[in-house]
Protein backbone atom coordinates (compact mmCIF):
# COMPACT_ATOMS: atom_id res chain seq x y z
CA UNK A 1 0.00 0.00 0.00
CA UNK A 2 1.26 3.82 -1.16
CA UNK A 3 3.08 4.95 1.86
CA UNK A 4 3.07 2.03 4.17
CA UNK A 5 6.60 1.00 5.80
CA UNK A 6 9.15 -2.16 5.08
CA UNK A 7 8.05 -4.16 8.84
CA UNK A 8 11.80 -3.59 9.37
CA UNK A 9 11.96 0.31 9.28
CA UNK A 10 11.63 0.39 13.21
CA UNK A 11 15.30 -1.10 13.30
CA UNK A 12 16.41 2.38 12.10
CA UNK A 13 16.35 2.80 15.44
CA UNK A 14 19.63 1.06 16.03
CA UNK A 15 21.61 4.09 14.41
CA UNK A 16 20.47 6.13 17.50
CA UNK A 17 23.03 3.76 19.51
CA UNK A 18 25.30 2.80 16.83
CA UNK A 19 26.45 5.20 14.66
CA UNK A 20 29.81 5.20 12.94
CA UNK A 21 32.35 5.73 14.84
CA UNK A 22 34.35 8.82 14.19
CA UNK A 23 37.49 7.76 12.35
CA UNK A 24 40.80 9.70 12.04
CA UNK A 25 40.86 10.68 8.14
CA UNK A 26 44.14 9.30 6.75
CA UNK A 27 46.37 11.89 5.29
CA UNK A 28 46.02 9.82 1.69
CA UNK A 29 42.13 9.89 1.32
CA UNK A 30 42.25 12.84 -0.42
CA UNK A 31 45.54 13.04 -2.33
CA UNK A 32 45.29 13.84 -6.57
CA UNK A 33 45.85 11.32 -8.52
CA UNK A 34 48.87 11.30 -11.31
CA UNK A 35 46.70 12.18 -13.64
CA UNK A 36 43.85 15.41 -13.81
CA UNK A 37 41.16 12.90 -15.31
CA UNK A 38 40.70 9.24 -13.55
CA UNK A 39 38.11 6.70 -14.57
CA UNK A 40 37.60 3.08 -12.95
CA UNK A 41 35.00 0.89 -14.29
CA UNK A 42 32.54 -0.29 -12.09
CA UNK A 43 30.63 -4.16 -12.22
CA UNK A 44 27.49 -2.36 -13.92
CA UNK A 45 25.27 1.07 -14.86
CA UNK A 46 26.83 3.59 -11.67
CA UNK A 47 24.02 6.07 -11.89
CA UNK A 48 24.76 8.71 -8.90
CA UNK A 49 28.11 8.58 -6.67
CA UNK A 50 28.20 10.51 -3.03
CA UNK A 51 31.16 10.99 -1.23
CA UNK A 52 31.60 11.01 2.41
CA UNK A 53 33.05 13.81 4.09
CA UNK A 54 36.36 12.51 4.98
CA UNK A 55 36.83 11.65 1.43
CA UNK A 56 37.99 7.98 2.16
CA UNK A 57 34.47 6.28 -0.08
CA UNK A 58 32.72 6.56 -2.57
CA UNK A 59 28.63 5.10 -2.63
CA UNK A 60 27.62 4.24 -6.24
CA UNK A 61 24.11 2.64 -7.22
CA UNK A 62 24.96 0.41 -10.33
CA UNK A 63 21.02 0.13 -11.99
CA UNK A 64 19.99 -2.59 -13.07
CA UNK A 65 16.44 -3.47 -14.56
CA UNK A 66 15.75 -7.14 -13.06
CA UNK A 67 15.50 -5.94 -9.43
CA UNK A 68 19.45 -7.05 -8.77
CA UNK A 69 20.45 -3.22 -8.27
CA UNK A 70 23.74 -3.26 -6.23
CA UNK A 71 25.66 -0.72 -4.21
CA UNK A 72 29.14 -0.20 -4.97
CA UNK A 73 31.30 0.66 -1.89
CA UNK A 74 34.66 2.74 -3.81
CA UNK A 75 38.14 3.25 -1.80
CA UNK A 76 40.67 6.23 -2.11
CA UNK A 77 43.73 5.94 -1.20
CA UNK A 78 47.32 7.49 -2.37
CA UNK A 79 45.58 9.03 -5.58
CA UNK A 80 44.11 6.20 -6.49
CA UNK A 81 40.20 4.78 -6.62
CA UNK A 82 39.06 1.27 -6.47
CA UNK A 83 36.23 -1.45 -6.00
CA UNK A 84 36.18 -2.68 -2.51
CA UNK A 85 33.22 -4.34 -2.60
CA UNK A 86 29.76 -4.43 -4.00
CA UNK A 87 26.10 -5.43 -2.08
CA UNK A 88 22.95 -6.24 -3.44
CA UNK A 89 19.94 -3.80 -2.72
CA UNK A 90 16.34 -5.05 -4.37
CA UNK A 91 14.62 -2.48 -6.25
CA UNK A 92 15.91 -0.38 -9.35
CA UNK A 93 18.69 1.98 -7.59
CA UNK A 94 19.52 5.60 -8.82
CA UNK A 95 19.58 8.67 -6.57
CA UNK A 96 21.56 8.42 -3.67
CA UNK A 97 21.98 10.45 -0.65
CA UNK A 98 23.94 10.50 2.49
CA UNK A 99 22.59 12.00 6.21
CA UNK A 100 24.68 14.59 6.52
CA UNK A 101 25.76 12.93 10.44
CA UNK A 102 27.32 10.38 7.55
CA UNK A 103 25.35 7.81 9.29
CA UNK A 104 22.62 6.29 6.80
CA UNK A 105 22.54 6.02 2.55
CA UNK A 106 19.65 6.45 0.97
CA UNK A 107 18.87 5.05 -2.39
CA UNK A 108 15.38 5.85 -4.50
CA UNK A 109 14.64 2.21 -5.69
CA UNK A 110 11.83 2.83 -8.50
CA UNK A 111 9.13 2.23 -5.70
CA UNK A 112 10.80 4.05 -2.92
CA UNK A 113 13.64 4.44 -0.26
CA UNK A 114 15.83 1.71 -0.05
CA UNK A 115 17.64 2.76 4.13
CA UNK A 116 21.24 1.68 4.79
CA UNK A 117 23.40 2.17 7.72
CA UNK A 118 26.60 3.42 6.65
CA UNK A 119 28.22 1.02 9.38
CA UNK A 120 27.17 -1.99 7.38
CA UNK A 121 28.29 -0.69 4.20
CA UNK A 122 31.98 -0.05 4.97
CA UNK A 123 32.34 -3.61 7.36
CA UNK A 124 33.27 -6.54 4.93
CA UNK A 125 31.09 -9.84 5.26
CA UNK A 126 28.46 -7.47 7.57
CA UNK A 127 25.65 -9.55 5.46
CA UNK A 128 22.82 -7.54 3.87
CA UNK A 129 22.80 -3.58 3.94
CA UNK A 130 19.15 -2.71 4.17
CA UNK A 131 17.71 -1.48 7.81
CA UNK A 132 14.24 -0.34 6.01
CA UNK A 133 12.32 -0.03 3.24
CA UNK A 134 10.14 2.80 2.65
CA UNK A 135 7.21 2.65 0.03
CA UNK A 136 5.87 5.08 -2.73
CA UNK A 137 3.78 2.32 -4.38
CA UNK A 138 4.28 -0.14 -7.36
CA UNK A 139 4.86 2.21 -10.48
CA UNK A 140 5.80 5.40 -8.18
CA UNK A 141 9.50 5.54 -10.15
CA UNK A 142 11.43 7.26 -7.60
CA UNK A 143 14.18 8.07 -8.76
CA UNK A 144 16.13 10.80 -6.55
CA UNK A 145 16.28 11.55 -2.46
CA UNK A 146 17.52 14.24 -0.69
CA UNK A 147 17.84 15.00 3.50
CA UNK A 148 16.84 17.59 4.64
CA UNK A 149 20.03 20.04 6.49
CA UNK A 150 18.59 19.36 9.89
CA UNK A 151 18.21 15.51 8.90
CA UNK A 152 14.95 15.26 10.43
CA UNK A 153 12.64 15.25 6.36
CA UNK A 154 13.23 12.71 3.81
CA UNK A 155 11.94 13.58 0.64
CA UNK A 156 12.08 11.08 -2.70
CA UNK A 157 10.84 12.45 -6.12
CA UNK A 158 8.30 9.84 -7.89
CA UNK A 159 8.99 10.74 -11.64
CA UNK A 160 5.94 8.97 -12.81
CA UNK A 161 3.51 9.47 -10.11
CA UNK A 162 4.63 13.38 -10.22
CA UNK A 163 4.64 14.35 -6.37
CA UNK A 164 7.54 14.04 -3.95
CA UNK A 165 6.95 12.04 -0.88
CA UNK A 166 7.60 12.80 2.68
CA UNK A 167 8.90 11.03 5.02
CA UNK A 168 9.45 12.17 9.10
CA UNK A 169 12.78 10.55 10.10
CA UNK A 170 12.80 12.10 14.04
CA UNK A 171 10.69 9.01 15.26
CA UNK A 172 13.36 6.79 14.66
CA UNK A 173 16.14 7.68 17.09
CA UNK A 174 13.14 7.39 19.73
CA UNK A 175 12.81 3.87 18.33
CA UNK A 176 9.73 4.07 16.26
CA UNK A 177 8.82 3.86 12.97
CA UNK A 178 9.80 6.16 10.27
CA UNK A 179 5.99 8.33 9.18
CA UNK A 180 5.35 9.13 5.71
CA UNK A 181 4.13 12.71 6.21
CA UNK A 182 2.35 12.94 2.71
CA UNK A 183 3.49 14.21 -0.91
CA UNK A 184 3.30 17.56 -2.36
CA UNK A 185 2.01 17.40 -5.93
CA UNK A 186 4.35 18.44 -8.71
CA UNK A 187 4.46 19.02 -12.75
CA UNK A 188 5.35 16.01 -14.83
CA UNK A 189 8.54 13.69 -14.19
CA UNK A 190 9.71 15.37 -10.94
CA UNK A 191 13.67 14.93 -10.65
CA UNK A 192 16.09 17.09 -8.94
CA UNK A 193 16.25 18.21 -5.55
CA UNK A 194 18.37 20.73 -3.44
CA UNK A 195 18.12 22.80 -0.72
CA UNK A 196 18.57 26.40 -0.05
CA UNK A 197 21.86 27.16 2.16
CA UNK A 198 19.37 28.26 5.39
CA UNK A 199 17.58 24.73 5.38
CA UNK A 200 14.05 27.17 4.32
CA UNK A 201 13.64 25.70 0.90
CA UNK A 202 13.50 22.47 -0.83
CA UNK A 203 13.93 23.37 -4.83
CA UNK A 204 12.93 20.41 -7.11
CA UNK A 205 12.39 20.39 -10.99
CA UNK A 206 9.97 18.97 -13.34
CA UNK A 207 10.69 18.33 -16.70
CA UNK A 208 7.40 19.11 -17.97
CA UNK A 209 4.48 21.45 -16.89
CA UNK A 210 1.52 22.84 -18.22
CA UNK A 211 1.78 24.93 -21.24
CA UNK A 212 1.88 25.44 -24.86
CA UNK A 213 4.48 22.24 -26.55
CA UNK A 214 7.55 24.78 -27.41
CA UNK A 215 10.21 22.76 -27.01
CA UNK A 216 11.61 20.53 -29.21
CA UNK A 217 11.41 16.69 -29.78
CA UNK A 218 14.60 14.68 -28.39
CA UNK A 219 15.52 11.29 -29.74
CA UNK A 220 12.20 9.40 -30.19
CA UNK A 221 9.92 11.68 -27.71
CA UNK A 222 7.59 14.53 -29.01
CA UNK A 223 7.48 18.97 -28.26
CA UNK A 224 6.72 19.01 -24.97
CA UNK A 225 5.86 21.92 -22.89
CA UNK A 226 8.91 23.64 -21.01
CA UNK A 227 10.13 22.58 -17.65
CA UNK A 228 9.60 24.16 -14.28
CA UNK A 229 11.39 25.32 -11.21
CA UNK A 230 9.72 24.58 -7.81
CA UNK A 231 9.79 26.23 -4.42
CA UNK A 232 9.02 24.17 -1.60
CA UNK A 233 8.39 25.51 2.17
CA UNK A 234 9.77 23.08 4.28
CA UNK A 235 7.82 23.83 7.39
CA UNK A 236 4.56 23.63 5.50
CA UNK A 237 5.93 20.15 4.32
CA UNK A 238 5.63 18.76 7.65
CA UNK A 239 2.15 20.18 8.38
CA UNK A 240 0.61 20.27 4.80
CA UNK A 241 2.49 18.89 1.85
CA UNK A 242 0.00 19.02 -0.53
CA UNK A 243 0.00 22.96 0.28
CA UNK A 244 3.76 23.22 0.72
CA UNK A 245 4.80 24.75 -2.61
CA UNK A 246 5.36 28.39 -2.05
CA UNK A 247 6.59 29.12 -6.08
CA UNK A 248 6.94 27.73 -9.19
CA UNK A 249 8.59 29.06 -12.15
CA UNK A 250 9.09 28.38 -16.35
CA UNK A 251 12.88 26.79 -16.40
CA UNK A 252 13.09 26.32 -20.29
CA UNK A 253 13.88 23.29 -22.56
CA UNK A 254 17.15 22.45 -22.81
CA UNK A 255 19.43 25.35 -21.93
CA UNK A 256 20.71 25.53 -18.71
CA UNK A 257 19.29 28.08 -16.43
CA UNK A 258 20.92 30.21 -13.97
CA UNK A 259 17.96 31.89 -11.33
CA UNK A 260 18.37 34.46 -8.39
CA UNK A 261 17.30 32.38 -5.63
CA UNK A 262 15.98 35.66 -3.90
CA UNK A 263 13.99 36.86 -6.33
CA UNK A 264 12.07 32.94 -6.79
CA UNK A 265 9.20 34.10 -3.98
CA UNK A 266 8.59 37.86 -4.21
CA UNK A 267 9.94 38.68 -7.72
CA UNK A 268 9.96 35.38 -9.79
CA UNK A 269 9.18 37.01 -13.22
CA UNK A 270 12.78 38.62 -12.61
CA UNK A 271 14.22 35.67 -11.11
CA UNK A 272 16.22 34.35 -14.38
CA UNK A 273 19.43 35.71 -14.67
CA UNK A 274 20.86 33.85 -17.84
CA UNK A 275 20.22 31.04 -20.59
CA UNK A 276 23.27 29.26 -21.42
CA UNK A 277 23.35 26.91 -24.71
CA UNK A 278 25.37 24.07 -23.91
CA UNK A 279 26.01 20.28 -25.33
CA UNK A 280 23.24 17.49 -26.32
CA UNK A 281 20.48 16.50 -23.56
CA UNK A 282 22.63 17.86 -20.35
CA UNK A 283 21.29 15.73 -17.55
CA UNK A 284 23.40 16.82 -14.09
CA UNK A 285 24.52 19.55 -12.68
CA UNK A 286 27.44 21.14 -10.10
CA UNK A 287 28.70 23.46 -9.07
CA UNK A 288 32.60 24.25 -7.21
CA UNK A 289 31.44 27.74 -6.58
CA UNK A 290 33.42 29.65 -9.38
CA UNK A 291 32.22 26.82 -11.72
CA UNK A 292 29.00 25.35 -12.93
CA UNK A 293 29.58 21.91 -14.34
CA UNK A 294 26.94 20.58 -16.71
CA UNK A 295 26.76 16.71 -17.76
CA UNK A 296 26.58 16.66 -22.04
CA UNK A 297 24.97 12.95 -22.35
CA UNK A 298 23.99 13.19 -25.70
CA UNK A 299 21.94 9.83 -25.09
CA UNK A 300 19.08 10.38 -27.84
CA UNK A 301 22.45 10.73 -30.73
CA UNK A 302 24.28 8.03 -30.22
CA UNK A 303 26.78 9.01 -27.76
CA UNK A 304 29.25 10.77 -30.00
CA UNK A 305 29.03 14.16 -28.83
CA UNK A 306 28.87 13.45 -24.94
CA UNK A 307 31.31 16.10 -22.49
CA UNK A 308 30.96 17.82 -19.82
CA UNK A 309 31.02 21.48 -19.99
CA UNK A 310 32.71 24.08 -17.58
CA UNK A 311 30.93 27.59 -17.08
CA UNK A 312 33.06 30.23 -15.51
CA UNK A 313 29.83 31.80 -12.99
CA UNK A 314 31.15 35.03 -12.95
CA UNK A 315 31.08 35.20 -17.00
CA UNK A 316 28.37 33.16 -18.44
CA UNK A 317 28.29 35.19 -21.60
CA UNK A 318 32.11 34.17 -21.91
CA UNK A 319 33.83 31.12 -23.67
CA UNK A 320 32.76 27.72 -22.34
CA UNK A 321 34.93 24.78 -22.17
CA UNK A 322 34.51 21.04 -21.85
CA UNK A 323 35.99 18.05 -20.31
CA UNK A 324 36.03 14.57 -21.93
CA UNK A 325 33.60 12.21 -20.57
CA UNK A 326 32.64 8.49 -20.89
CA UNK A 327 29.45 6.94 -22.45
CA UNK A 328 26.35 8.73 -20.86
CA UNK A 329 27.59 10.74 -18.54
CA UNK A 330 24.38 11.52 -15.70
CA UNK A 331 25.80 12.50 -12.29
CA UNK A 332 27.92 14.79 -11.10
CA UNK A 333 29.00 15.56 -7.33
CA UNK A 334 31.87 17.81 -5.85
CA UNK A 335 33.88 15.73 -3.15
CA UNK A 336 33.75 16.69 0.26
CA UNK A 337 36.92 18.54 0.17
CA UNK A 338 35.78 20.84 -2.84
CA UNK A 339 39.13 19.34 -4.73
CA UNK A 340 37.66 17.24 -7.04
CA UNK A 341 34.56 16.35 -9.40
CA UNK A 342 32.89 13.06 -9.69
CA UNK A 343 31.16 12.03 -12.70
CA UNK A 344 29.00 8.68 -13.28
CA UNK A 345 29.32 7.30 -16.44
CA UNK A 346 26.37 5.27 -17.17
CA UNK A 347 26.08 3.52 -20.69
CA UNK A 348 30.41 2.82 -20.50
CA UNK A 349 30.26 1.54 -16.57
CA UNK A 350 32.86 3.82 -15.28
CA UNK A 351 33.14 6.55 -12.60
CA UNK A 352 35.31 9.69 -13.57
CA UNK A 353 37.50 11.68 -11.06
CA UNK A 354 38.28 15.09 -12.33
CA UNK A 355 41.32 17.29 -9.90
CA UNK A 356 39.74 20.79 -9.80
CA UNK A 357 42.92 22.15 -9.16
CA UNK A 358 44.22 20.86 -12.64
CA UNK A 359 41.10 21.80 -15.21
CA UNK A 360 43.25 23.25 -17.27
CA UNK A 361 45.22 20.20 -17.71
CA UNK A 362 41.59 18.37 -17.95
CA UNK A 363 40.41 20.44 -20.66
CA UNK A 364 44.03 19.97 -22.84
CA UNK A 365 43.02 16.46 -22.66
CA UNK A 366 39.50 17.16 -24.15
CA UNK A 367 41.61 18.34 -26.66
CA UNK A 368 43.32 15.53 -27.97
Amino acid sequence: MKGMLHPVIAGLAILAGACVSARAEPPNCNQAAASAIVQVDVPGHPFAAVPSADGCTIFVSLTAPNGRSQIAVLARANGALSVARTLTVPGQLTGLALSHDGTVLAAANGQGVALMPVERLLAAGAGHPLVGLLDEGRGAGSIYVAFSPDDRLLFVSNERANSLGVYDLAAASAGKPVRSIGHIPTGGAPVGLAFSPDGRWLYSTSEVAPGERSCAAEGRGSAHPQGALMVVDLARAISEPDKAVAAQVPAGCNPVQVFDAGRLIDDRDHALQASVAIGQSPVGLAVDGAHLFVANSDRFGGGKLQSISVLDLAHLDGSMVSIPAGGFPRELRITSDGKSLLVTNFESGSIELIDLARLGDAVREAGK
